[in-house]
C-alpha cells in the first residue's frame, strides 16, 4: 500500500490547546471546533490561563476534554464543555519535562484520568466523573513518569518518561481488572536511551531509541542505539526492529508507518525504517524524549492516530493533515 495525504491550512488565531474529537479539532480552553474544511465555530467560553496542551475522549453522550500546561503544574477537566474540576501535578522538576497525564477509558468503558498529582514517581488513576481514586502505584520500571497514554481498548497503560541522570525510558503495564489496577509490567529502558513510545494498536507499541547507550548488555525488551521497534504486548517480544538514520522525537504510529515529528513531520516505514514522505513545509520542533525540547521549542500539536490525522499550530494558523492509503 502507498501512503497518501491531504492537508489544509486554517486561519484561527488565539488557539492554545488542541485535541481531536473524531475528525474535528477542539480548542479545549475556548470550546471552539475546527473542521478539516476550514470552518471554525465561535467561542463557547473563556479559560483565563495559559494552557498549551489538551486531551479528549467520549463516553457515550459525554464529551470529556482536558487542558493542561505541559511544563507547569495546572490542568482542568471539562465535561461537555463545562468546567468539571481542577487538577494538579507534583511540582518536582515540573518545568523540566512533559506533564504526565492521560485521559481515556478502561476496558469496561469507564472514563478515567491517569496522572501523578502527588509525586513524580507515583501514578494515580481516578474516575473522571467522581474523582474517586481507583488505584495508586509506584513502579521500579519508571522513575519520572511522562507522556502517559492508554491503549484504545483501555487494557494497557504506557509511560515514556525518564530516570535520574537523566536518560529516557519507557514502561507499560496491563490494566487487569474493572478498576484498571496495574498488573503485568514491561520496561524498555536500560539498553539504548528511549526517545519515545506510542501505541500502534491494542496489542503493539512502537518504541524508538537515540544513539545514547545506557548499558552494553541490552535486555530482551531493550533496543540498541538508533533503532525503531514494534513490540507485541500479548507475546512479550519484538515483532521487528529496524535501524533509523535520525532520532524520531514525538511520534504517531499509523498502520504501516510511524509519523515522526523531529524537525519536520515525516512518515517512516515500520518494516524498513525508511522515510516514505516528508512534510518539509511544516516545522515540528526538535524535541527528543520527555525533557529536551530543542530550540525553538516544538509547536503545539494534536495527534489523532485512530483517524490518521495530525495538526500543528503555527502563529495564527493550524496545519491539518489527513492520511490515507491507496
Amino acid at each position: 500500500m502507498k501512503l497518501q495525504q491531504a492537508s489544509n491550512i486554517v486561519e484561527c488565531p488565539d488557539m492554545s490547546a488542541l485535541a481531536w474529537d473524531d475528525r474535528d479539532l477542539i480548542d479545549v480552553p475556548s470550546g471552539r471546533t475546527i473542521g478539516f474544511d476550514g470552518t471554525v465555530s465561535s467561542r463557547s467560553f473563556l479559560t483565563p490561563y495559559p494552557f498549551d496542551r489538551a486531551l479528549c475522549t467520549r463516553s457515550g453522550d459525554t464529551l470529556w476534554t482536558l487542558a493542561y500546561e505541559n511544563r507547569g503544574t495546572k490542568a482542568v477537566l471539562f465535561k461537555n464543555r463545562q468546567e468539571h474540576r481542577e487538577l494538579n501535578r507534583s511540582y518536582y522538576f515540573a518545568k523540566a519535562y512533559d506533564y504526565p497525564i492521560a485521559l481515556g477509558h478502561l476496558s469496561i468503558g469507564r472514563a478515567v484520568i491517569v496522572h501523578c498529582p502527588n509525586a513524580f514517581n507515583v501514578i494515580e488513576c481516578e474516575d473522571a466523573e467522581s474523582g474517586e481514586i481507583l488505584w495508586t502505584r509506584k513502579t521500579d520500571g519508571m522513575e519520572f513518569h511522562s507522556r502517559l497514554s492508554i491503549s484504545p481498548n483501555g487494557g494497557v497503560l504506557l509511560s515514556a518518561g525518564w530516570f535520574w541522570h537523566p536518560f529516557g525510558g519507557a514502561w507499560l503495564c496491563s490494566l487487569a481488572d474493572d478498576s484498571g489496577k496495574p498488573d503485568t509490567e514491561v520496561h524498555f529502558s536500560f539498553g539504548a536511551e528511549i526517545d519515545s513510545a506510542a501505541f500502534l494498536d491494542d496489542d503493539h507499541v512502537v518504541v524508538s531509541s537515540t544513539g545514547e547507550v545506557v548499558n552494553e548488555e541490552i535486555p530482551n525488551s531493550g533496543l540498541g542505539p538508533m533503532q525503531l521497534g514494534v513490540w507485541s504486548i500479548s507475546n512479550s517480544k519484538w515483532v521487528c526492529t529496524v535501524p533509523i538514520s535520525a532520532t524520531t522525537g514525538t511520534r504517531m504510529p499509523w498502520r504501516d508507518w510511524v509519523i515522526s515529528f523531529y524537525e519536520h513531520p515525516k512518515a517512516i516505514e515500520l518494516a524498513t525504517g525508511k522515510v516514505a514522505h516528508v512534510w518539509d513545509h511544516i516545522y515540528s520542533g526538535r524535541q527528543i524524549g520527555s525533557i529536551e525540547q530543542g530550540t525553538p521549542p516544538p509547536p503545539r500539536m494534536a495527534l489523532n492516530p485512530s483517524k490518521g490525522m495530525f495538526a500543528l499550530r503555527e502563529d495564527k494558523t493550524v496545519h491539518i493533515v489527513s492520511l490515507h492509503e491507496s
